[in-house]
C-alpha cells in the first residue's frame, strides 16, 4: 500500500494545505485588479484566494509607495497658575454648581453657586445643634 513504508519508519506525512506566495507573485496578482482593471473579487476567484487576503496584500504592498504622513507637532503652551484660595480663610469658592450635604440628623443643606466657607461651616454647626 501507499504510505506503508513511511509509517513503518515512524514518520507520518501530512500535506500542508497552506499555500505560500512569493512577494513577486503577490505583486502580480495585486496588479491585476484596480481602477480600470478587474475587480478584487473577480481576481480573487481567478486565483482561488479570499478577497480579504487580496485586500491585505494590496495594503501591505502599498505601504512602501505611500507618502509618509506628517508627524503631528506639539506646541508648548504656558497656562497661568490657578488662583490659590484656602477654604479656611473664608474665601468664596470660584466654582459654580450644586452641593448637597446630608447631615446625621436627616437635615439637608443645598448650596448653589459660590459659597463662603465660614458661612457654610456656621450653618452646619447650627443644624447639628452645636
Amino acid at each position: 500500500m501507499s504510505g506503508d513504508s513511511a509509517e513503518a519508519d515512524g514518520f507520518v506525512v501530512v500535506a500542508d494545505t497552506r499555500r505560500r506566495w512569493t512577494r513577486a507573485e503577490k505583486q502580480a496578482i495585486v496588479a491585476e485588479c484596480g481602477p480600470g482593471k478587474a475587480s478584487v473579487s473577480a481576481t480573487a476567484r481567478k486565483h482561488n484566494i479570499s478577497a480579504n487576503l487580496l485586500f491585505r496584500w494590496r495594503s501591505d504592498l502599498e505601504v512602501g509607495r505611500r507618502k509618509p504622513r506628517a508627524r503631528p507637532e506639539f506646541m508648548p503652551i504656558a497656562l497661568p497658575a490657578p488662583p490659590v484660595a484656602s477654604a479656611a480663610e473664608g474665601a468664596p469658592c470660584g466654582r459654580s454648581g450644586v452641593i448637597e450635604i446630608e447631615l446625621v440628623g436627616g437635615q439637608r443643606v443645598r448650596i448653589d453657586g459660590a459659597v463662603d466657607a465660614a458661612t457654610l461651616r456656621r450653618v452646619i454647626e447650627v443644624l447639628e445643634g452645636r
